[in-house]
C-alpha cells in the first residue's frame, strides 16, 4: 500500500515538473530549457513556432503522467501506465516533428 502511494506521488511529481517545463517553453518561449543541440539551428523567426510545438510535446508527456499517477494510486495496477505510454509516444512524435521542421 505505501509503495503504491509513493509510486503515485513520484509519477505525479515528475508529471507536474515535465508539464511545467513544457508550459514554460510553450507560453514563455524559454528555449534555453532545451539542450543547445536541439536549438542551435532554429532561426529567430521560427523560434515562436518551435517553442510552441516543443512545449506542447512536453506538456502532453507530463499530462499523461498525471492520470497515470491517480489510477496507479487508486488501483495499484500496472495497466494504469498505458495512459502514460500513449501520451509519451504522442509527445515524442510531436517533439521529433518540431525538431525535423525547425532545426535545419
Amino acid at each position: 500500500m505505501i509503495g503504491r502511494l509513493i509510486g503515485a506521488f513520484v509519477a505525479g511529481g515528475v508529471g507536474i515538473l515535465v508539464a511545467l517545463m513544457g508550459w514554460l517553453i510553450w507560453k514563455k518561449q524559454m528555449i534555453s530549457l532545451l539542450h543547445d543541440y536541439h536549438t542551435s539551428r532554429v532561426s529567430s523567426e521560427d523560434k515562436p513556432a518551435f517553442c510552441r510545438t516543443a512545449g506542447i510535446g512536453l506538456t502532453v508527456i507530463g499530462a499523461g503522467l498525471l492520470p497515470t499517477a491517480v489510477l496507479f494510486g487508486v488501483t495499484g495496477s500496472v495497466l494504469s501506465f498505458l495512459c502514460f505510454a500513449v501520451c509519451f509516444v504522442a509527445g515524442i512524435a510531436i517533439l521529433v516533428s518540431a525538431e525535423r521542421r525547425y532545426n535545419r
